[in-house]
């Protein structure tokens, strides 16, 4: 068995594994929750054939089913609270934990179990707890894992011994608190349980669960990713490290790189958002079987809806000949989503440990590609990658989103210490692992920016693979090389654009956003206690370097 049995570690825990067991749930299965979704109320039928519904245990004409979520249609982050970090607080949320499991229990209630982890290294079991009116987002989170039902389980049952319980997931819609209104999501990481109160928007469940997963991984001293990795050909895997919008679906789902790769280069996906890298047995494990996509660029009836199994936040409509279709596009509303099998391409569940990881940024300081030089850089960059957040991906207030934020390791599910990160991401580097940055936005000063197109991206990475691109050292920047053959193998026009420029008001620009980088983990460190001056020090001599180009002596 993947996980042990063990009487609840915390107060938390214990209220959540309780509330399973009283009169009002009974367990379900992928079929019955079907069967509710298709009546409930908020829930569209459409007349597009879900992919391969009988791998499920559904009926072989099963629909892709939509639902829609109101005027929230992305993560709520700020709902967060972490019982290590409560304090004080930590009674009034056990009060409100206990009140919110009383009032779930006097509905009727539906218990799912699932797997989470696609290879024998790493299958933990996982259980979802929620009203029978939330028929379909606990469908979703079956299809977005796997079921307890085989070939899964069978699989699970021979997997590796974990030293660790289940995971225990309780999410609830229909909750209300005054002092909440955004909602409220409990997180005990240390005794893999979580609480999900008020929030309707499936992408809570899902990167919830995942939270957990990725905690539990790296207790197996293994390196919770936030990203996309796949294989070339026979080369190294290479791994994408982004938020939403900074094209790491869009690179690691590409089964052609626009166009650039060769016949014999073949594709093979693993996953486009969540895995975890074993440090001691060389495996990359991907946690989900499924997609979860945005379908921004989903055209009408598009050919890709054929590999759909479900849809949420999106629009449909009625053909003159009474057929359901769904509308795309982010006609409706931003951040439309949907589940879809990796069929669409060629994939696999698991890989070696990858050959390169990309920290994809979206600061316009940086050009398309650099390459860095040292294994403490390599984590100082990551762990103050800079990008910005994709329209509507989360419930914030639209300034916000224009704003350059830092999300170390492109994870903002992280709930155990930033510290354990940077130790694990410095290991998989000390292990040969090469490191690269690529801006997936634009280059340059404000007011002056060029694009960054994604099929440069993606000819990027295939000239990355291959090792064809020959480095030069950055001398404004210390660490970092940049190509020296750009012209030659992305346009003549390559060096023109993205050729980091030698003026003082480009050097300064550059100074300032090394400046936020070193301020952000600075404060990790003298405020949050959670990062160590070996990790900023790379960064403090790279500006250095700076300084003295800027004012020499």
């Amino acid at each position: 068995m993947a996980t042990k049995h063990k009487l609840p570690g915390s107060s938390w825990r214990a209220y959540i594994e309780s509330a399973l067991f009283a009169n009002s749930v009974r367990k379900t299965t992928m079929l019955e929750l079907y069967n509710l979704a298709i009546k409930q109320p908020k829930v569209i039928v459409t007349s597009h054939q879900m992919h391969k519904p009988v791998q499920f245990g559904l009926p072989k004409n099963a629909k892709i089913l939509v639902s829609n979520d109101g005027g929230i249609v992305g993560r709520t982050a700020r709902a967060r609270r972490l019982v290590r970090e409560m304090g004080k607080e930590s009674g009034r949320y056990l009060n409100i934990l206990g009140e919110a499991v009383y009032n779930l229990n006097n509905r009727q209630g539906l218990w799912l179990e699932g797997i989470v982890g696609l290879h024998p290294d790493f299958m933990v079991k996982a259980h979802l707890l929620s009203p029978e009116t939330d028929a379909k987002n606990m469908l979703d989170w079956g299809i977005n894992f796997t079921p307890w039902m085989n070939p899964w389980s069978g699989l699970y049952k021979k997997s590796r011994c974990l030293d660790e319980p289940d995971i225990l997931v309780l999410a609830d819609p229909e909750w209300s608190y005054p002092d909440f209104p955004n909602g409220l999501v409990i997180i005990d990481e240390e005794n893999n349980c979580i609480a999900i109160l008020g929030l309707r928007y499936f992408g809570e469940r899902k990167k919830g669960t995942l939270t957990l997963a990725w905690t539990i991984g790296v207790r197996q001293n293994m390196v919770a990713c936030h990203g996309g990795i796949k294989k070339i050909g026979n080369r190294p895997p290479v791994a994408v490290f982004g938020l939403s919008g900074s094209g790491k679906s869009s690179i690691t789902n590409s089964h052609d790189h626009a166009g650039t790769l060769k016949k014999n280069e073949k594709v093979n996906v693993i996953h486009d958002d969540a895995f975890l890298i074993d440090l001691e047995n060389n495996v990359t494990v991907a946690l989900e079987p499924s997609l979860f996509d945005k379908t921004d660029a989903v055209k009408f009836d598009d050919p890709d809806i054929g590999y759909f199994y479900s849809a949420q936040n999106v629009g449909v409509t009625e053909l003159p000949d009474g057929n359901r279709k769904l509308v795309c596009e982010d006609i409706r509303n931003d951040n439309g989503r949907c589940l879809k099998s990796r069929d669409m391409f060629n994939h696999a569940d698991f890989c070696e440990r990858p050959g390169m990881v990309i920290w994809l940024q979206k600061d316009t300081s940086l050009p398309p590609i650099c390459r860095v030089d040292s294994v403490g850089l390599s984590v100082a960059m990551g762990a103050s990658l800079s990008t910005m957040r994709a329209k509507g991906v989360e419930n914030v207030d639209p300034k916000e989103l224009e704003k350059l934020v830092i999300e170390p390791f492109a994870n903002p599910f992280r709930v155990h210490p930033l510290m354990v990160d940077c130790q694990q991401f410095k290991k998989l580097f000390k292990l040969g692992t090469g490191c690269y940055i690529m801006n997936t936005h634009a280059f340059g000063l404000p007011g002056n920016l060029v694009d960054i197109p994604k099929e440069l991206s993606l000819k990027i990475v295939t000239e990355l693979v291959r090792g064809s691109i020959e480095w030069r050292e950055w001398k404004a920047f210390e660490g970092l090389s940049i190509p020296k053959n750009g012209n030659v193998l992305f346009g003549e026009d390559f060096d023109k654009k993205y050729k980091p420029a030698k003026s003082p008001e480009y050097i300064n620009f550059l100074r300032d956003r090394m400046q936020d980088r070193i301020t952000y983990l600075s404060n990790k460190r003298d405020i949050d206690y959670d990062m160590e001056s070996a990790f900023i020090d790379p960064l403090v001599t790279a500006r250095t370097v700076i300084d003295r180009v800027l004012y020499p002596v």
